[in-house]
């Protein structure tokens, strides 16, 4: 859809035939001290979000065909998994994601893994009822002992709060086991509905006092004094299964969820002024998703949620805040040919091409039809794709392969369109995690998965009608970006190129006489960013981080042109970090932003540093502007720090945002009717006397 152009407006395109499908949430768990939550996705692919501040996708895991993880634990720094392939992983995320050890557990299948709280013991419950404990050592995993077994898979497990006992949850049954001799002591049935159907116990949470509380299939929220192996209480939370549970960080409120997707929040009574028997009351409700929550994780006065409808949950409470992180592939998962006026989409295991209609078009405008679609080797997850300004040239690449492909589109008439592959690759032209074209799409950047943080540049010769790439250079990128690179830009000139990695460095490289090196570093801010852009024509960087810290500086004179902390308008999300940046190429100093699903618009420079000067004086309500609280990096002098913000629209589920020509502004929003069309029935309830 092509809305008209208003005085003094841009031409929106606005894309909504980005069918992206749900991906459901399995399990999650979240790191104190590293601060950041690590979830599985059906498919296999592990995503490690940074919730310091603005909560935002740092890394991700790719799954792959049969991969099914079923717990994840942090110890520390040191993030852990489990599957139903009967292994234990330790992830590497030092740089590139990759697995650091991987050892097979006795049992089969494994379904859970929890870590003692001193940090010091692993436990792993597995299909053929074995308990497999490790001992954390020296950033090592050794060998402890197997306790144990017992009849019937071990669904899920929780430490006590001394490391000594563990409690583990099975069928029709939760047993206390002593560690450090592998027997159980204590054993408590649950009871069952119906006399041929078992209970599940899904989820167990043992409490400081070493009270425990667990979840069945029941719909039972059951209480447990975990010194004596009695039943203390026991609460019916739904006519459905029960899923997760999760305690805050008070210790005093416990949060519930399962099949019926409402989260039940319990409120510990006992020392209290409340005067009851019981040592659990329910207190409130949390709604948001729409199908089963299968996981919870608490971190100060936040709660984050995920179920099968794929969506994260930030819910906080007082007062009850909000906020939806949809199930979004990381970016870049779109890409605008600008020249040509195509559009590439990057789903999980294959990649399509769009058109966009023409500016000004009378309606119905012509455009918004799918030309191509091009699918992975072997179904094979895509780390990165990439499309050429001219729509010539797509490149894409899997953890085991990397293609580059031809494609001559014909516009008038799309069916004689041809895809070639180019086979006579270079030698380096291998898998990446990233992939660049420069602006005159005659170049190619290509950041290697090994590690190294090598990035190969190859350069397109034209000759007749034979183009060959050509590898010119492997920048060594990794002297100066310690982290993986998550942001970069290419000049419309083509001669520069600026990276940000995980690590807050920001590298600019220029190229000189073919050949690029490192031009200079930005300073450094304490934060990673969350969004990059070059200004068209000048040299520019504007980047953003997940407090909404947002600078615009030029690289050529050494000065920070416009640098402040954002103080969103009413109407976005400010629980949201800023995740794009698009330079208005008819205004020097304006640009637009995109915050959650908001398209924002930002205006700075001397008038309206002084404009707004004027009305602060006029109002009497100066405001201080913050500190950067001990960081690195300093504005300098002369810096503007007033700007204008204006809330423009409401794009629901927005991808990404991105400039076309001089009037044009192309917003991509994935499509809401299929993220929920293909989910399964959502729990219902019949109510007597409602339809």
């Amino acid at each position: 859809m092509v809305t008209d152009k208003a005085d003094g407006a841009c031409q929106l395109h606005d894309v909504r035939f980005y069918n992206l499908l749900p991906r459901a949430i399995v399990c999650s768990s979240f790191g104190q001290s590293s601060r950041k939550l690590a979830l599985a996705r059906d498919d296999g692919t592990i995503e490690v979000w940074n919730m310091a501040y603005a909560p935002f996708l740092e890394k991700t895991i790719p799954g792959g065909e049969g991969v099914s993880i079923e717990g994840l634990a942090w110890a520390g720094q040191r993030l852990f998994s489990v599957s139903l392939a009967g292994t234990l992983i330790e992830w590497d995320l030092s740089k590139i994601p990759c697995v650091k050890q991987s050892i097979l557990v006795t049992g089969n299948a494994a379904w859970c893994v929890d870590v003692s709280k001193d940090e010091r013991l692993l436990a792993v419950g597995t299909e053929g009822g074995y308990i497999n404990v490790y001992r954390l050592d020296n950033e090592e995993l050794a060998y402890e002992r197997i306790l144990d077994k017992q009849e019937g898979r071990i669904v899920c497990c929780n430490f006590d709060w001394t490391g000594n006992f563990l409690v583990t949850g099975s069928t029709d049954a939760v047993r206390v086991w002593d560690v450090r001799n592998g027997h159980a002591v204590h054993k408590m049935t649950t009871g069952r509905a119906h006399n041929k159907q078992e209970t599940t116990v899904w989820a167990v949470l043992v409490l400081k006092d070493f009270t425990i509380l667990s979840a069945d299939s029941r719909g039972k929220l059951v209480v447990y004094d975990g010194q004596m192996g009695t039943v203390l209480e026991q609460h019916l939370v739904s006519t459905a299964d029960l899923l997760c549970l999760a305690l805050n960080e008070e210790k005093n409120i416990v949060f519930v969820g399962g099949v019926e997707p409402i989260i039940r929040v319990f409120d510990r009574a006992d020392g209290g002024s409340m005067r009851t028997d019981k040592l659990f009351v329910r207190s409130h409700n949390r709604r948001g998703h729409t199908h089963d929550i299968k996981t919870l994780a608490t971190y100060g006065r936040y709660l984050f949620s995920g179920g099968i409808d794929g969506s994260l949950l930030v819910t906080s409470s007082p007062p009850f805040a909000l906020d939806t992180h949809f199930p979004l592939l990381p970016g870049p998962a779109s890409m605008v040919a600008a020249d040509s006026r195509l559009v590439l989409l990057k789903y999980v295991n294959y990649l399509e091409v769009w058109t966009l209609g023409p500016a000004y078009a009378p309606a119905p405008a012509p455009g918004g039809n799918k030309v191509l679609q091009i699918r992975s080797k072997n179904d094979g997850h895509i780390l990165a794709a990439a499309i050429a300004p001219n729509g010539r040239w797509i490149v894409y690449s899997t953890e085991h392969i990397v293609r580059l492909l031809r494609y001559d589109y014909n516009r008038k008439e799309p069916v004689n369109s041809r895809l070639v592959r180019v086979r006579n690759t270079p030698e380096h032209f291998a898998v990446c995690y990233r992939a660049q074209f420069t602006a005159d799409s005659k170049g190619l950047f290509l950041y290697d998965r090994t590690g190294g943080g090598t990035i190969n540049f190859f350069s397109c010769a034209a000759a007749d009608d034979s183009e060959e790439w050509d590898h010119k250079q492997s920048i060594d990128a990794g002297r100066w970006l310690s982290e993986m690179v998550t942001l970069s830009a290419v000049s419309q000139c083509s001669r520069y190129l600026v990276c940000a990695d995980l690590a807050s460095s920001i590298v600019v490289f220029e190229r000189t006489a073919a050949k690029w090196k490192r031009s200079i570093s930005l300073p450094r801010y304490k934060l990673p960013p969350t969004a990059l852009a070059l200004q068209p024509g000048r040299t520019r960087v504007a980047v953003a981080f997940s407090d909404h810290k947002l600078f615009v500086y030029d690289f050529d004179q050494f000065t920070f042109v416009f640098s402040t902390y954002l103080r969103l308008p009413a109407g976005t999300d400010p629980n949201h970090p800023i995740s794009g940046i698009a330079f208005d190429p008819r205004h020097e100093s304006a640009m637009v932003l995109q915050n959650g699903s908001k398209i924002v618009t930002l205006r700075f420079g001397p008038d309206i540093e002084e404009e707004v000067l004027q009305q602060e004086e006029n109002s009497r309500a100066k405001k201080r502007r913050p500190v950067a609280n001990g960081s690195e990096q300093q504005d300098g002098e002369g810096s503007l720090t007033k700007c204008k913000l204006r809330m423009v629209r409401d794009a629901q589920r927005l991808v990404s945002i991105e400039w076309l020509g001089e009037s044009e502004l192309v917003a991509i929003q994935a499509n809401a009717l299929s993220m929920v069309e293909h989910l399964p029935a959502a729990f219902r309830i019949k109510r007597y006397g409602k339809t």
